[in-house]
């Protein structure tokens, strides 16, 4: 079996997991509902992951995890975590947006990339060097500014910089204060 999936089977995986977490299994029904999307839409999604070996499916029964649906289906749920954790916790950014952001992400994010991620959010919430407070000192940057600049002076400071640096004009960030 091939380890790389489609963005749109990782959903379907990750919500079998959600629902087998609730109660046991997953109905089509369900997970169409958890996806947003019609019952009648999923048929293909389901057999393809059965056909990978990762879910147990048959038409008209409940939907299972295979044992190895299971593990890959934790490790997308736990990339999605420490998105989340990392959007929330290190950028501040609310649960309520950090979960779909996450989600977005979670799809583009190579091991490396999230490796990274780990990384850093181990060294700052274990290591970061006594009485330095970094995520403390960055919530208030992007909350009050620093150095007599909000944060999207430094944000439009640091794209012109950038795209001098690329040779192009691109579009701008807008940034949320």
């Amino acid at each position: 079996m091939s380890d790389t999936l489609s963005s749109t089977l990782e959903d379907y995986l990750e919500a079998i997991w959600r629902l087998e977490q609730g109660k046991g299994f997953a109905r089509v029904r369900d997970i169409a509902d958890v996806l947003g999307i019609a019952s009648s839409t999923g048929t293909a999604a389901l057999q393809s992951l059965h056909g990978k070996g990762l879910i147990n499916y048959r038409p008209y029964e409940p939907v299972t995890l295979s044992p190895e649906g299971r593990e890959k289906s934790e490790r997308i749920v736990l990339r999605r975590r420490i998105i989340e954790d990392f959007l929330e916790n290190v950028l501040g950014i609310a649960p309520r947006r950090a979960g779909p952001i996450a989600c977005g992400m979670e799809h583009a994010v190579d091991r490396e990339a999230l490796q990274r991620f780990v990384c850093f959010l181990a060294f700052i919430k274990q290591h970061a060097p006594e009485g330095i407070d970094w995520l403390g000192q960055f919530r208030q940057f992007v909350k009050e500014g620093a150095d007599g600049q909000t944060c999207r002076e430094c944000v439009e400071t640091y794209m012109e910089e950038l795209q001098q640096a690329s040779g192009g004009s691109g579009e701008q960030l807008q940034s949320e204060d």
